[in-house]
């Protein structure tokens, strides 16, 4: 998910906002490359043109599935499913290997009857 960022008009502290957003306001005028600013999950303040904000207009652009698992809320049952799925699948392996000979049998079997038919 795209960080936070806030910044310092110089009268007040905005934010949080995106990378994106910084961006958006860069290219409008409404802020420039001096205004100070920082990450949500930091404390140090520095200059808009410091801050690397190609990876945030990346992930804007050409958001993983991750992010848009996250941004619909959908991660969570899609990681339930995954982990349904991967019990079935140990389940059945763990079922397979005591089972086999009888697996072979019935197999067997089944090959004899259309064979004989």
């Amino acid at each position: 998910m795209a960080r936070k960022f806030y910044y310092d008009t110089g009268t007040e502290k905005v934010g949080p906002v995106t990378g994106a957003d910084l961006v958006r306001l860069r290219a409008t005028g409404e802020i420039t490359d001096e205004t100070w600013v920082r990450r949500a999950d930091n404390n140090t303040w520095r200059p808009l043109h410091t801050v690397n904000l190609s990876a945030e207009e990346e992930e804007e652009r050409n958001p993983g599935l991750f992010t848009i698992l996250k941004r619909s809320g959908l991660l969570g049952p899609v990681l339930v499913i995954l982990l349904g799925l991967v019990l079935f699948i140990v389940v059945a392996i763990g079922a397979i290997k005591v089972f086999w000979p009888v697996l072979l049998l019935l197999f067997i079997f089944w090959l004899l009857s259309k064979a004989l038919k």
